[in-house]
């Protein structure tokens, strides 16, 4: 037999030695915890047909691996114990995993204020103090390195390790001081698997085929880093930990998201649902945190308030949940507040009340719970407000009011009792109100547990006809008003002129659309008149094709719709009103637009013959348009509405060819003079 013959021999016997030796995953190891009250999978590999006995805490459980390896016992519901013990598994080799203990298991995941270590590179607020203490061996940490997998990976390369001041500065804060505190007061060894990456989205979290919005989201989006990407790291650094048990979830996460608004609601509830199916472990507690104030790109902007509005209605689509408010221990110049021992024994005072049933201290923020509006008043009534005062004893922050155009204003705000009370000055008819509305927003409006009240806002829902009462359109007369039906065609059926005056010297144009739930958004834009008469101004279906293409003076722009700039006596409008057809290209002037998408700067057809027909008034001080009407000279055509610019980045910005107006229960346009 010759010498390499040999050696390929003990070489094949060596690597067949390695293939059929007993293995399992990371996530059993020296130190490790296991959940208490329900029952324990464990998993791993060997040769096919070995059998494998896993044996610990009186009990013995056998398996056979099957055809590809793979075996799995499920040993049952164990009594939380904190004398470690040894965890053996037999198979034609021995492992035998050391201080193994009983307790409780929570899954923390999320991005940088999750991942937020105990390190000295970001200092949790006391540092020093917080790391010195840090002596709890039986509060025990499992955390995974990044990693981005394309499919699900079967293992995870972490080991569990007791907390010490040696051992805690690689950890989350808000996991550790959530275990901490879970660990004071049950009395329980307590196991943190923390899988987080700053500047993650939601949807690599989410396993694969959990959503259909997801997987329309993913062939719709250009993804700029490959962990963007969704399922990625729920592949790369959880689906190895499946189905390890645990007694929930706790998530802080949003930043990356913030501008998803309500589509993070749907979004979430595909990342639970995907966990739990996973899991299979049944609706298993989940909570996450709000997120805190912070300016991003404009402190004044409203998008993170929508968010924060929008994690807290998550509750009520998802079972077994909860959120914790932190905006009173946030930096607006830090996206990454120190204050981590609140946000984790907050989110800790809710699990242990509604996980555990153990009361501790009040963690139930302040929430609306009903609002009238007497006269020129708001009066809020806030559920579980009980002491409700200011953390700086001064009067209630951060709330505003509009009125009927749109126009917000701050509010002056008193405590009544569980009651907030708001006026604002010279607002005779608030619609509506809102609280903590911006990005930087910093409340003082506590509870007298002193938990801070979050972002909410509430009003009364706008009537087709409401908005004809805007200041500005006091003094005019209304000569034309039409309720505009799906299809329209001008040529044939032209809508009626209420009234004829000469010598026009003002003209408003209010677009109203009432969406499928009733709400009403308008859009109002006035301008001087930019013809001596009013029938030159109002739609028409009379044959003579007109076209009007010019800046107008002195616009006047409300609405209460977010996507519209209110502006007052402005040089900035420009009109577009065609009963012709026209195009995206381009012309002098107006500076700007698209020459391949139809903006504020479309050309007519030249030959000015009836045809497609809009009337649109633009902002060119943002290029962006204010309301639009068009295809109103067409037969059995769907026509376009809209107020603001088009959203959607596959449309026309000025709604050219949305064909949109079935998507209305109501459209009405009315043409305003003076």
């Amino acid at each position: 037999m010759s010498l390499r013959l040999v050696v390929f021999m003990l070489a094949t016997v060596a690597a067949w030695n390695v293939q059929a030796a007993v293995s399992l995953p990371h996530v059993f190891g020296d130190n490790m915890v296991l959940q208490s009250g329900q029952r324990v999978p464990v998993w791993g590999k060997a040769a096919p047909g070995e059998r494998v006995a896993v044996v610990f805490a009186g009990q013995t459980v056998l398996a056979v691996a099957g055809a590809d390896g793979r075996w799995r016992v499920d040993l049952a519901p164990l009594k939380a114990c904190a004398d470690g013990a040894e965890f053996k598994v037999k198979g034609s080799n021995e492992l035998v995993f050391r201080n193994v203990v009983v307790g409780e298991v929570w899954f923390c995941s999320g991005q940088s204020n999750m991942e937020f270590t105990m390190s000295a590179r970001r200092k949790v607020s006391n540092w020093e103090q917080e790391v010195a203490a840090a002596k709890w061996p039986l509060i025990r940490h499992f955390h995974p390195p990044h990693r981005v997998a394309y499919e699900p990976m079967d293992d995870l390369e972490a080991s569990w390790v007791e907390t010490t001041p040696e051992t805690i500065p690689p950890q989350s804060a808000v996991a550790f001081f959530f275990g901490e505190t879970l660990h004071k007061e049950l009395n329980v060894p307590v196991g943190l698997i923390n899988c987080s990456w700053g500047g993650s989205r939601i949807e690599p979290w989410t396993p694969a085929g959990h959503s259909d919005d997801l997987w329309l989201l993913q062939n719709t989006q250009t993804y700029n880093r490959a962990f963007d990407t969704p399922t990625v790291l729920w592949n790369g650094m959880v689906a190895g930990l499946v189905p390890y048990a645990i007694k929930g979830s706790i998530w802080y996460q949003g930043c990356a998201n913030r501008n998803d608004g309500a589509k993070y609601i749907d979004k979430t509830v595909s990342l639970v649902r995907g966990w739990r199916r996973e899991w299979g472990q049944g609706d298993f507690p989940y909570f996450l945190v709000q997120l805190a104030p912070y300016k991003y790109d404009n402190a004044k902007d409203t998008v993170l308030p929508i968010f924060q509005e929008a994690q807290a209605r998550i509750p009520e689509r998802v079972q077994n949940c909860g959120y914790t408010v932190i905006n009173d221990v946030g930096d607006v110049n830090d996206i990454h507040p120190t204050d981590k021992r609140t946000v984790g024994m907050r989110i800790a005072d809710q699990v242990l009340d509604r996980v555990y049933g153990k009361f501790v201290r009040p963690w139930r923020t302040p929430t609306l719970k009903s609002y009238k509006v007497e006269g020129s008043v708001f009066r809020l009534t806030l559920a579980d407000a009980d002491g409700l005062t200011t953390r700086d004893g001064l009067p209630p922050t951060c709330f505003e009011m509009c009125d009927a155009a749109g126009m917000w204003a701050q509010a002056d705000a008193r405590i009544e009792g569980s009651d907030i009370v708001l006026k604002a000055v010279g607002m005779e008819r608030p619609f509506a109100m809102r609280f903590a509305a911006h990005n930087g927003s910093t409340p003082n409006l506590v509870n007298g547990a002193g938990l801070p009240v979050g972002p909410f806002r509430c009003g009364m829902k706008m009537k087709l006809g409401d908005a004809e009462t805007l200041p500005e359109l006091k003094g005019m007369t209304c000569v034309q008003r039409y309720d505009i039906p799906e299809a329209v065609d001008f040529t044939r059926r032209p809508p009626k002129t209420l009234a004829s005056r000469d010598g026009v010297t003002r003209v408003a144009y209010l677009l109203e659309l009432q969406g499928a739930s009733g709400d009403v958004t308008f859009a109002m834009a006035a301008m001087d008149a930019f013809a001596s008469k009013s029938a030159d101004l109002v739609l028409t279906g009379e044959p003579e094709s007109r076209t009007y293409r010019q800046r107008v003076a002195n616009l006047t722009v409300r609405s209460n719709s977010q996507n519209v700039r209110a502006v007052s006596g402005a040089s900035s409008g420009f009109i577009e009103f065609y009963t012709c057809r026209y195009s995206p290209r381009t012309m002098a002037t107006p500076s700007g637009g698209a020459a391949e998408k139809y903006d504020f700067n479309d050309t007519p057809q030249p030959q000015k013959t009836l045809g497609y027909g809009c009337l649109q008034i633009h902002d060119l001080a943002e290029k962006r348009t204010v309301l639009a009407f068009n295809h109103f000279n067409a037969a059995n055509k769907l026509c376009d509405v809209g107020i603001g610019t088009n959203p959607d980045v596959r449309g026309n910005p000025d709604w050219t060819f949305a064909a949109n107006a079935g998507k209305y229960k109501a459209r009405r346009i009315s043409v305003w003079v003076r």
